[in-house]
């Protein structure tokens, strides 16, 4: 297996945990509210790090690395959990996953402007056909809303959010390369901690005790396979590949969240769901092998 083929099955399954991830996402959010909820993920993530970087030696970061490494954690980490969370308060899920889709633009355009990375028309067709399904999957929603009733500030949240995590991907690609996709996962999420942490509003014991069995399971999952395994394969896979091209996987967290949705909440799915699903995997398809599809003899 080439390095990019693994490179584009990490992304796979980073976004098989992300895109899950949105479920108990919902129901911890419910139980505890999203910022407390956020708080007691991060308050365990902090420990996993802290004793993953004392136990692998590799908690020396060198002085010029500190400023990359802070803007890395506060915007990236600290900035994007904080926006979207904000965000998704206030405007309906529908409407910000649209707005949230200009991520892997962003992505693109940062690490064309910052890092010389070339732009293909099959990036851009892929992320057209992708953001077209988008739409299509979230035309129902979006047929409700009255615009009166959408604030302006949680569509500012929600660009902010998308911001922040393009600025992550493209800074850490030197880090990546220097201290490894551990390293810089297990610091960036410790340099937000703290504003993360801090952003809840009652006791951690206090929110620790008020989950029952199946919620620990769900902050376990969000903790291990959403936080640090998902970041660590997103580091892995933005390491090797184009910003934009790694940008356009994130088309398929809505998808697989939608699935997982219909699967462990009995959620309808729709015909809009179908066709809006199939036309962002197609827009993945072609961002990501629109040589091997359309130049082949």
């Amino acid at each position: 297996m080439s390095e990019r083929q693994r490179a584009i099955w990490a992304l796979l399954l980073c976004m098989l945990f992300w895109g899950s991830a949105a479920v108990f996402l919902r129901t911890l959010a419910l139980a505890l509210t999203p910022e407390n909820s956020l708080a007691l993920r991060y308050a365990i993530l902090s420990s996993i790090n802290g004793a993953g970087l004392l136990f692998f030696g590799t908690w020396r970061i060198a002085r010029e690395d500190w400023g990359r490494f802070a803007l890395a954690g506060l915007a990236g980490m600290g900035g994007y959990n904080w926006f979207v969370n904000a965000g998704f308060a206030l405007v309906p899920a529908g409407l910000g996953t649209i707005v949230t889709m200009i991520e892997p633009l962003m992505i693109a355009v940062l690490a064309w402007m910052l890092l010389g990375e070339k732009l293909t028309h099959y990036i851009f067709a892929g992320m057209a056909v992708a953001g077209i399904g988008t739409v299509v999957l979230f035309w129902n929603d979006l047929a409700d809303i009255e615009k009166s009733t959408v604030p302006a500030r949680g569509i500012l949240f929600l660009l902010i959010c998308c911001i922040c995590w393009a600025v992550y991907t493209i800074i850490v690609k030197p880090l990546l390369l220097k201290y490894g996709s551990f390293t810089v996962t297990a610091f960036t999420m410790l340099i937000a901690a703290p504003i993360l942490i801090g952003a809840g509003n009652e006791p951690l014991l206090s929110l620790a005790q008020k989950l029952n069995v199946r919620q620990w399971a769900e902050l376990l999952f969000l903790v291990i396979p959403n936080g640090v395994l998902g970041v660590l394969l997103w580091n892995y896979g933005s390491h090797r590949l184009s910003g934009a091209a790694t940008g356009s996987f994130l088309y398929l967290v809505p998808v697989i969240a939608v699935v997982c949705g219909a699967l462990i909440l009995d959620e309808q799915v729709t015909l809009n769901i179908v066709a809006g699903g199939a036309l962002m995997l197609a827009g993945v398809a072609v961002a990501q092998f629109g040589p091997a599809i359309f130049m082949r003899r």
